[in-house]
């Protein structure tokens, strides 16, 4: 059955947000996907055109658009006399975050789950651009694991879907749910076998979780990584569910 919800989440910049992309500059505990085509005829993926979400497995993240060219190291410096003014869930997003910041919001916040404009606390950020530093920091300030931003999502399904299997590890360490769903049924699971993201899978699969649970549209896992044409996650999932047949337990691959 087609899912026909209309998500309208929000960027940051106040623009319609985008689907998480498949590889991120700077993540250094992301994993490389191996290239793949676009996928045809799938039915979650809707026309450019539609009001409704691209992907009904890829979650918004919070969209930061100060990240410049010289901060990611792709061209050399100049003066600039315009000083850029980041928020603090835009320096969590970038790592940039030290103890005595931290601090200083826990002061002014009361807590450290505050949310920006559009929802997303500065563990969502952290989570979502793989700032794994970040993110302990903030956890050890009290962030809640399971917070929720627009669409259900928590911070363990923007690191799934980003591949920050580190982040996913230390998430769920501290007690994040690994079967939450989103609004339409996605678990982290699902966002990282569509993604491609076979050691982020295997973070999760250690994890007492649903492997057969579906989302609204009645696929699993599985089913959107053969859909997604993500053939490292695929093959990680095989060998999990030839693994549970033969011996009813998932070794270390």
């Amino acid at each position: 059955m087609q899912n026909n919800r209309k998500i309208t989440a929000l960027s940051p910049t106040g623009s319609m947000a985008t689907p998480i992309p498949a590889s991120l500059p700077n993540n250094t505990n992301s994993e490389d996907d191996e290239p793949r085509p676009r996928p045809q005829g799938s039915s979650i993926l809707l026309d450019a055109s539609s009001s409704k979400r691209k992907s009904a497995f890829l979650p918004y993240r919070p969209q930061s658009t100060v990240l410049t060219n010289l901060q990611r190291g792709n061209t050399e410096a100049t003066f600039c006399p315009v000083e850029v003014s980041l928020s603090f869930h835009e320096r969590a997003g970038q790592g940039e975050i030290t103890e005595e910041q931290v601090k200083t919001e826990l002061q002014r916040q009361h807590h450290i789950d505050f949310k920006d404009a559009h929802g997303f606390t500065p563990l969502h950020w952290a989570a979502s651009y793989g700032q794994l530093a970040a993110a302990h920091l903030l956890l050890a300030a009290g962030a809640k694991v399971d917070s929720l931003a627009p669409d259900f999502v928590t911070p363990l399904l923007l690191a799934a879907a980003g591949g920050h299997n580190e982040i996913v590890r230390l998430l769920l360490e501290r007690g994040a749910s690994a079967n939450h769903m989103d609004i339409v049924g996605n678990t982290a699971l699902m966002y990282a076998a569509a993604g491609n993201h076979p050691h982020t899978c295997s973070e999760l699969l250690s994890r007492d979780l649903d492997f057969s649970a579906t989302n609204e549209n009645g696929e699993t896992a599985y089913a959107l990584a053969v859909e997604q044409g993500s053939h490292l996650a695929q093959t990680l999932l095989e060998q999990y569910m030839m693994a549970v047949l033969t011996t009813g337990a998932f070794g270390s691959i």
